[in-house]
């Protein structure tokens, strides 16, 4: 088992030895959140038939061309038709049908005049503007055209694709599985949110940032708290290994007399991949197979928990779905202050973002308590393994954590 490397390596390496799960076919309606594991071909057009795109009338365009508001072009109604009626229904020069939005448009060179430039007036329609032909009509195949790629494998399914792929023939999907992933705090001194918090303990917040994150991805998750005794632990990860695919733990992670979890797992037959990585905060993070499956051995302070996580758990996790491990956008903005960290390791900042004329700024996080500046950060600033430090106003590349949500010369 390798120790104390760069990163980079630990990244590298964690990727290296998880894979996507084997593939399932779902209903769109449980879709979303998923990755496909192929690409989805249209089987229809859509709309199967030209359609009006508004209510109104169709008609002739030669009909309307001298129609304005002085001098209305008046046709007669033979008919009207609503969306989803399919029995014939033809036009001819002096006449007009009625259309709904989504109606079968009458067969002919016709167009739709919105009914805001009509006026009915008993059996007789007065026009008060022109159509060009085609105007107001959704042809066949406009949306999706059978034999289209409407979907590439690889891609999150995302409501508006699932709508897509619906107007496309399709009510499932095939997409890769999900791992299934258990997350284990430890610690005499954790106590379950929610439960009466006796002196001296601390409830288990750093399981509920993982477990969200987990949630955000659409990765399903169990959950287990346990003391600090090897017996315990070991019984807590034994008997979920058959329905687990990934295993999480928090707390432990240093690996002295009292940090109990590289212990257990040693004992279990993991194979080790490193354990201690020269990122700040981070560094007590392990990594390793159990029984094949993906093991992190987490440290148990909250931004070393959460940047471990973040930066190596993660990723991991959503490769194991079959998505691309980048979760991350880096954009450009300037640094509003030096930062500083040490050469040969890589610090992660947390940062705030504002705008100021115009351009992106960030600065860092600098709160006394750590969780609020966990819950207050919209980016990470990253200071490479090359530099120790970064002087403000250089333009850098940070990591943002979701969308930017600063206001123009906020602060």
């Amino acid at each position: 088992m390798k120790t104390l490397i760069g990163f980079t390596e630990a990244l590298e390496l964690t990727l290296a030895n998880v894979s996507a799960g084997g593939t399932e076919a779902i209903s769109l309606l449980s879709a979303v959140g998923r990755v496909l594991a192929e690409a989805v071909t249209a089987t229809v057009d859509s709309p199967s038939v030209s359609t009006s795109r508004k209510d109104g009338y169709a008609v002739l365009p030669e009909d309307l061309k001298p129609a304005s508001p002085a001098t209305p072009v008046r046709l007669k109604l033979v008919g009207s038709r609503s969306a989803g009626e399919m029995r014939p229904l033809s036009i001819h020069s002096g006449e007009a049908v009625r259309v709904t939005t989504g109606a079968l448009i009458p067969e002919g060179n016709v167009s739709v005049i919105s009914e805001e430039f009509c006026r009915q007036e008993g059996e007789t329609l007065a026009c008060l503007n022109t159509a060009e032909p085609g105007r107001n009509i959704l042809r066949r195949g406009t949306d999706v055209r059978c034999g289209d790629i409407v979907a590439t494998s690889g891609a999150t399914l995302s409501p508006p694709v699932l709508s897509l792929i619906a107007a496309a023939g399709h009510g499932t999907v095939r997409v890769h599985q999900v791992p299934r992933v258990s997350v284990i705090a430890t610690g005499d001194e954790v106590v379950a949110p929610g439960d009466p918090l006796p002196e001296g303990k601390l409830y288990a917040s750093n399981m509920i940032a993982i477990c969200s994150w987990l949630g955000l991805h659409a990765i399903p998750f169990e959950t287990a708290l346990t003391g600090d005794r090897r017996e315990e632990i070991r019984a807590a990860i034994q008997s979920r290994l058959e329905r687990t695919d990934a295993f999480i733990t928090s707390g432990g992670a240093w690996g002295s007399e009292k940090d109990l979890i590289l212990q257990v797992v040693a004992d279990m037959g993991w194979t080790g991949i490193y354990h201690r990585v020269r990122m700040g905060p981070g560094k007590p993070v392990g990594f390793g197979l159990l029984d094949g499956r993906p093991f992190f051995v987490l440290p148990g302070g909250p931004p070393s928990n959460e940047m471990a996580f973040l930066q190596l758990a993660l990723p991991a996790l959503v490769k194991m779905k079959g998505a691309g491990p980048k979760l991350f956008p880096m954009v450009a903005a300037r640094l509003e202050d030096k930062v500083t960290g040490a050469r040969g390791w890589t610090e992660f900042i947390h940062a705030r973002l504002k705008k100021k004329g115009g351009q992106l700024w960030v600065s860092p996080a600098r709160l006394k308590s750590r969780l609020k500046s966990m819950a207050e950060k919209e980016a990470l600033i990253v200071i490479p393994e090359d530099r120790d430090e970064i002087p403000a106003g250089e333009t850098i590349r940070i990591q943002l954590l979701g969308p930017p949500t600063c206001e123009e010369d906020r602060l």
